[in-house]
């Protein structure tokens, strides 16, 4: 066997070293075909894996049941058709509601407003009801609230008595029925006048609701089977109990410039002077002789009573106003002031509240604090609402009732218009008249 040569092997080496190199854009493009290529297969590697875990459902979530379940099923079916809605449960219901948004409010008052606000808006008490209670799950955790909860709900029966006592009074619903009636002329009075109707329902409270005992046989007589407000003949005339010489001086001051409670020229073109119902005289009192008078105890809507009521009202807060002091947010002061009269009447910073004594269930009060306690009571709130302006001002009534000023000057005047046939067109009253005008009995 022949020995191979050394030099051939190292040619041989040479000669494979020396094999020439792929050009660059050769290798580039190898370099990019493998790439993409790969990137493809496992895309296709993807998009197949993805379908079989979608097509033997790898891919599931086993999911699990909500811990608050079995609180979720309670409510949904704790407002269903078994649900009583009726007055009496409804009001039982919603004094329940209140108790339970005042706690969550103590905690969270954020969610306790949203519920309310919801429940202003809509009205309905099983949304709120659901909502307080989705809140209330929320709240499970916590011991502190649901200790709370707990002893709310397994205290006593939930009261549906008002914090204020004399609403609580027997006759209060069907004295409000009375009052109720009265709205047209408290309402044209008030537009007149520019002195809020609240202000004059206060006045006419504070006077029939101390009667509530005082003359509890004749509230028991005549204002709960027709629902009349009574007419006071030992402290006044009209329903809000105006006393003679206060009646005449209220009139008085109406017209008298010089006076300090004069409150402006406007309301001189508000009344209508020669207005008189001789039909109401008794002519064993001599009170009756005035026509002032006779306009106070004229049934019907009682729309005088309310009308010297404003021109009290609206005195006082003149003769504070010069004084430097506003009597618009002290209604407790008017209700003072209207029941003690023109003497008692000395602005000064602090004035006092107070007023005439008198007990209703066993409670001791004063007319101004009653006064008070009915404006912001939030009885009758829909009908005599609290407004912005206790008192508006002149130039805006001047504005407002131009026509209506007309009209009563026309009817003090004693013009009288003719319809086309040449008969008497009767003027309008000043007085917005009720549909069906509420009968008094004299008392």
């Amino acid at each position: 066997m022949s020995e191979q040569n050394p030099n051939e092997t190292s040619q041989k080496e040479v000669v494979i070293e020396a094999k020439p190199k792929r050009p660059r854009w050769k290798r580039i493009f190898r370099f990019s075909y493998f790439t993409v290529l790969h990137i493809l297969a496992g895309i296709a590697l993807f998009l197949i894996f993805t379908a079989l875990a979608v097509q033997f459902k790898w891919t599931n979530d086993s999911g699990s049941v909500d811990v608050n379940n079995r609180y979720f099923a309670d409510m949904a079916n704790k407002y269903d058709d078994g649900f009583k809605m009726d007055s009496l449960s409804v009001e039982r219901h919603e004094a329940i509601f209140l108790k339970k948004i005042g706690l969550l409010a103590k905690y969270y008052p954020y969610n306790a407003r949203n519920i309310m606000n919801n429940y202003h808006k809509n009205g309905d008490l099983k949304v709120a009801l659901r909502m307080l209670d989705a809140a209330n799950i929320m709240l499970k955790k916590n011991k502190t609230y649901q200790k709370e909860l707990l002893a709310l709900e397994s205290g006593t029966k939930a009261k549906t008595v008002s914090v204020y006592a004399w609403t609580n009074s027997p006759v209060w619903k069907d004295f409000c029925k009375a009052i109720v009636k009265d709205k047209h002329a408290i309402d044209s009075v008030s537009r007149l006048t520019g002195v809020e109707s609240r202000l004059l329902v206060m006045c006419l409270v504070g006077e029939q609701v101390r009667m509530f005992n005082s003359g509890r046989e004749k509230f028991k007589q005549y204002v709960i089977p027709y629902s009349r407000m009574l007419m006071p003949t030992n402290r006044g005339y009209g329903v809000t109990g105006i006393l003679q010489n206060t009646a005449l001086k209220i009139e008085s001051n109406v017209f008298d410039k010089k006076s300090p409670f004069y409150a402006g020229d406007y309301f001189q073109n508000t009344v209508n002077v020669n207005d008189s119902f001789p039909e109401v005289i008794n002519d064993t009192i001599e009170a009756h002789k005035y026509k002032t008078i006779q306009r106070l105890i004229k049934g019907g809507d009682h729309y005088y009573s309310y009308l010297y009521t404003a021109y009290f009202l609206r005195q006082f807060q003149a003769h504070w106003e010069r004084e430097g002091f506003d009597l618009s947010n002290r209604p407790e002061i008017l209700g003072t002031l209207f029941n003690l009269g023109y003497q008692k009447s000395k602005p000064k910073k602090n004035p006092e509240v107070g007023g005439s004594n008198f007990n209703i269930g066993g409670k001791e009060y004063t007319f101004g604090g009653l006064c008070f306690e009915f404006y912001y009571s939030g009885e009758l709130l829909d009908e005599f609402p609290i407004t912005s302006q206790a008192f508006i001002p002149v130039a805006e009534l001047e504005k407002n009732n131009k026509e209506w000023l007309e009209e009563i000057k026309k009817a003090s005047e004693g013009i009288v218009e003719l319809d086309e046939n040449g008969n008497p067109i009767t003027p309008p009253s000043p007085a917005v008249k009720p549909k069906k005008p509420t009968e008094i009995r004299m008392l």
